[in-house]
């Protein structure tokens, strides 16, 4: 979850459900921006191992087994005009999209030294129209894809160089995801693939009164694409070279959030949490739970904080309830932040609505749900957290100093 409403109505519904092959690409006007590159970056050291997409994975899983917090305090913060996305880290190098309050500067990447977030280079994008996204960037085989008012956008990086973009019509306001040397992204209305050159290799439309929220995730062998008001959930095979879907999962809900473990697809609905088998699609169960945002999942549990402002584990296999922590029981004080789940903790941040305290980063244990540690901030509103190398990275927001923050927490 970004620091914008994921279910707010940001762009313009798809026309009709069918499928575009690839075409021309298209540039972003008034920009020195290639469509294309001539070819291709190696991966990062570390890309394995980091936390280089949204929620860590392709699958959005929120799961870093390795990785232990005991009693964290503050190792560095970067401070920014404006708002930041949850990062992506890979290697000794964290990548942060925000956009800055001044007018010269607008949206921008920046690399920062994870060692003590001094900055290695950025890259401003451009700033049309009067919206702002704020998509968290994608690392993937050593480019940094990251969505904008306008279009996706890739850059190098090592570098910062730019790679290449496509304007894609309305703002990309949901995280890329990288699979089998292909790159897809959403729009709101369309799914798209593109190869790592940037040769748009299909375009999927949702059609009529079908909007997605939501970044695709891999379940399985299977792309898993959401769609809400006409509510879907579409299963694409992403070595194919077009938009062929592979099944179509409706259920009378809204469809929004999704996250992925092993062989099933777990998908927030308006009330409910669905398990879905990736391939034939079949529903495996249903749990009463409404979702505030991105779930998490260790395998064994989905982890999701929740619209009454508590964090739930389910059960995968079942979607039993095991345990409810309610950490959010201040009146102005909610819970809406995707969960980051460690190897005994699952660790959340409040968001602030009214009064002048600040909030709260908990950890609490995975198998009880009793609070292990907190942390205060100064701060109104936070994007989910992440942990890699020893350290946990919380992007967060003031609206009172209409400052942004990159909180880089230790033991």
């Amino acid at each position: 979850m970004s620091l914008h409403s994921r279910r707010a109505f940001l762009t313009a519904l798809g026309t009709a459900a069918v499928a575009s092959t690839a075409g021309c690409a298209g540039g972003i006007p008034g920009e020195d921006w290639p469509t294309t590159a001539d070819g291709t970056t190696d991966p990062l050291p570390g890309e394995r191992d980091g936390w280089p997409q949204y929620r860590r994975d392709a699958g959005h899983s929120g799961f870093v087994p390795a990785q232990r917090f005991d009693d964290p305090s503050e190792d560095w913060r970067v401070e920014t005009p404006g708002g930041l996305a949850s990062p992506a880290v890979v290697g000794d190098s964290v990548f942060v999209h925000g956009i800055s309050g001044s007018d010269d500067e607008g949206p921008t990447v920046r690399s920062l030294a994870a060692v003590d977030g001094t900055e290695r280079w950025r890259r401003r994008l451009p700033l049309l129209g009067s919206g702002y996204s704020g998509a968290t960037p994608t690392v993937y085989r050593g480019s940094v894809y990251v969505g904008g008012l306008d279009g996706l956008y890739a850059i190098d990086a090592r570098d910062g160089s730019r790679r290449w973009a496509y304007e894609t019509g309305s703002s990309v306001n949901e995280a890329a995801v990288g699979v089998d040397g292909r790159v897809f992204a959403t729009n709101g209305s369309e799914l798209f693939a593109f190869d790592e050159r940037g040769n748009r290799q299909w375009t999927y439309q949702n059609g009529d009164d079908r909007a997605t929220f939501a970044a695709p995730a891999l379940a399985g062998e299977r792309l898993v694409h959401t769609t809400t008001v006409v509510d879907s959930v579409v299963g694409f095979d992403p070595a194919v070279n077009g938009p062929v879907s592979e099944w179509l999962y409706e259920d009378g809900s809204g469809f929004h959030e999704i996250v992925a473990a092993g062989d099933t697809a777990y998908v927030t609905g308006d009330e409910h949490l669905h398990a879905i088998d990736p391939d034939p699609g079949e529903r495996r169960w249903r749990a009463p739970v409404a979702a505030s945002a991105t779930p998490a999942t260790d395998g064994d549990r989905v982890y999701l904080t929740t619209e009454s402002d508590t964090l739930v584990a389910l059960a995968a296999g079942d979607g039993e309830r095991l345990w409810e922590a309610m950490l959010a029981d201040e009146e102005g004080v909610s819970l809406r932040t995707p969960p980051l789940v460690t190897e005994r903790s699952v660790v959340v941040t409040t968001e602030r609505t009214q009064g002048d305290a600040g909030i709260t980063t908990y950890a609490v244990d995975r198998r009880s749900g009793e609070v292990q540690w907190r942390v205060e901030h100064d701060a109104r509103v936070a994007d989910g957290a992440v942990a890699v190398g020893g350290r946990l990275y919380v992007a967060m927001y003031d609206a009172r100093s209409e400052m942004g923050t990159l909180l880089a927490l230790r033991d």
